[in-house]
Parts: structure tokens; C-alpha cells; sequence
């Protein structure tokens, strides 16, 4: 089902051969569909993660896939509970069959400071996942999107916690510096907006393996919310 609420965007996701998929950047609004729409995403990007550590050995994986996958199950589970309680702010990457693509949560902080606080795509899509239909190129609309968006509220500072080093590699290589307590972070306005023009340069999930995601499991876990 496709979701409703604020269109920030749309693009086109490539896999290595064949036709891209097009999706929608969107901004949902809180209703009972949209809600069902993520938690049903959710069941199946961990179903996929269960694969991916059932099948590890026989498809060569590499073995922190199943945990980086477990991980985006999580991400996206935590935004749709952020969703339902109302806590701000979400932004999905739709397909145009109704995949959950990609998302991220975000917001501001004081001083005209934000932070990307989770990003994560469909496990399908990370770099190493067996097959050659991986889509590239949601995570990146993402952060493009996200960038906008914190920059029109006035945000001079933008704060990440990278998932690992791989990670870290990522955002360093797209103008993000070391801010202490494992964090990086990009500053002044000129930093945005080159997060934001990198973002839309450069592939996500190059063939060397960095990944477009952050923060920490642990840190999903506590910001979970029970029903």
C-alpha cells in the first residue's frame, strides 16, 4: 500500500543490470495504514536478516551482513513506533510496488544543531547481500532529502553516530569530521550544503562495502518504545 503524507522528492534506485525501481521520498503522516504499511516492511526486512544468517556459509556471506541487516530491521521499527507516539521526524523512501526502500530519522537540536539520528536501507539492498539485484542509490536520496530539510529549518551543525568504521569511512568521505563521543558531524552552512551535493554525487554502497548507516544497535534498542 502506498503511503500518504508530505512528498519531499522522488528517484530512481539501479541494480547492477536491469531496470531501476522508482520510488517516492515521503514525509508520513500518522494513520492506521501507514502504521500497518511499516510494521509490515519491518516483518519483512527481518525475515530477510533471518535468511541472510540461515544462508550465511552457503552464499559466502560476509559475516557482519546478518548483523548490519538485523540493524535496518531495527531502524525501521524504531520509526514507526517514533511514528505512532508522534516523536519527530521520519523520512521513508517508497517504491513504487509499496517496498519500504530506505529510512531515516532526524531532528533538531539547540543552537541551530541537527542530527541524523538512524538511517538504514532494505536489507535486500546492502552491500555484500547475495544476488545481483541490489538497488543503489535510495540511502543517498535520503541524506540528500534529510540535508534539505535540516538546512530550511536554519541548521548550521549536523551530528551522526556511525554503526562501525565502515560507516565512519562513509560519512568521512562526504566531508563529516570526528566531534568527539564517537560522533562526527559537518559545520556551517557551506558543510550542509556540500552533505548535500555529495549525497547526490556519490553512490551509497560502493563495491568496497561502506554502507550508508548509522548509529549504534544498542542505541535502537533503548529507543524503542513498547505498546
Amino acid at each position: 500500500m502506498m503511503m500518504t503524507g508530505q512528498v519531499l522528492g522522488s528517484g530512481l534506485a539501479r541494480p547492477a543490470a536491469g531496470p531501476g525501481v522508482t520510488y517516492r521520498l515521503i514525509r508520513p503522516e500518522k494513520s492506521v495504514a501507514n502504521l500497518a504499511t511499516i510494521a509490515q516492511e519491518a516483518r519483512r526486512w527481518g525475515a530477510t536478516a533471518a535468511r541472510f544468517q540461515l544462508t550465511a556459509r552457503q552464499h559466502q556471506l560476509s559475516p557482519d551482513l546478518g548483523r548490519r541487516a538485523e540493524f535496518a530491521e531495527a531502524v525501521l521499527a524504531t520509526a514507526g513506533e517514533n511514528l505512532r507516539i508522534g516523536a519527530c521526524c521520519l523520512l521513508l523512501a517508497q517504491a513504487d510496488d509499496g517496498r519500504i526502500l530506505g529510512v531515516a530519522t532526524y531532528g533538531l537540536l539547540p543552537r541551530q544543531e541537527g542530527a541524523i539520528n538512524l538511517v538504514a536501507i532494505d536489507p535486500e539492498h546492502l552491500a555484500g547481500s547475495p544476488g545481483t539485484a541490489q538497488l543503489r542509490g535510495s540511502g543517498t536520496a535520503i541524506v540528500a532529502a534529510v540535508s534539505r530539510e535540516l538546512l530550511s529549518q536554519g541548521v548550521t551543525i549536523v551530528y551522526l553516530h556511525p554503526l562501525d568504521e565502515a560507516a565512519a569511512r562513509f560519512w568521512r568521505g562526504r566531508g563529516f569530521v570526528a566531534c568527539g563521543a564517537g560522533r562526527l558531524c559537518i559545520r556551517g552552512r557551506a558543510g550542509v550544503e556540500g552533505l548535500r551535493g555529495s549525497c547526490e554525487l556519490k553512490p551509497d554502497c560502493p563495491d568496497t562495502g561502506d554502507c550508508l548507516v548509522c548509529g549504534r544497535p544498542e542505541d535502537v534498542a533503548a529507543m524503542r518504545v513498547r505498546a
